[in-house]
């Protein structure tokens, strides 16, 4: 048998992710016949149906820069194919304000500030550190200072001073 050749799309451009229909000549006897079908060197055999020797339905894989690009298909019976016409890949930039179906991990945008009143304890919440560099403002002191008070942001008993002296304490001997 020939080998495939590509000699239409439809559309001839898009972005990643685009429906393409491809037009030619020997494109396989089935789906297991297909081996290979790339669209500007990005492999989109899993995206592909054979829908007969002369058409193949395929989604462009993702590009991640604008081009130009030759569409491949290659098969048991025929072998690596040729193209006589180009896809052109758009890669859209999407702005604050653009619509997309692109979920944004947000998780990012607050990294190294604390969102939450439990990420502005230290490292050692249970004071279990076996490190003997750290050292804390006695306890003791503190109970004598503030008796119902607590340095627990969640605490009724709150004290805002002992929690400031503890954190203090800290941070002045991490720096």
């Amino acid at each position: 048998m020939e080998p495939p050749k590509v000699t239409g799309l439809s559309p001839k451009e898009g972005e990643p992710g685009t429906k393409v229909t491809i037009r030619g000549e020997n494109l396989g006897t089935s789906q297991r016949d297909l081996l290979s079908l790339s669209i500007c060197g990005v492999e989109c055999l899993m995206y592909a149906e054979w829908h007969s020797p002369s058409k193949i339905v395929a989604r462009c894989g993702a590009v991640r820069v604008p081009q130009y690009g030759d569409v491949i298909v290659t098969t048991k019976s025929g072998g690596k194919g040729t193209c006589t016409v180009q896809f052109k890949v758009l890669v859209r930039c999407i702005g604050l304000t653009d619509e997309s179906a692109v979920w944004v991990d947000e998780s990012w945008f607050g990294k190294n500030r604390p969102t939450s009143p439990s990420q502005l304890y230290p490292d050692d919440p249970l004071r279990l550190s076996d490190e003997s560099s750290v050292e804390r403002f006695p306890v003791d002191e503190l109970q004598e200072l503030f008796p119902e008070g607590s340095g627990d942001i969640l605490s009724p008993n709150f004290q805002p001073i002992w929690y400031l002296l503890e954190i203090t304490m800290v941070l002045a001997l991490m720096i």
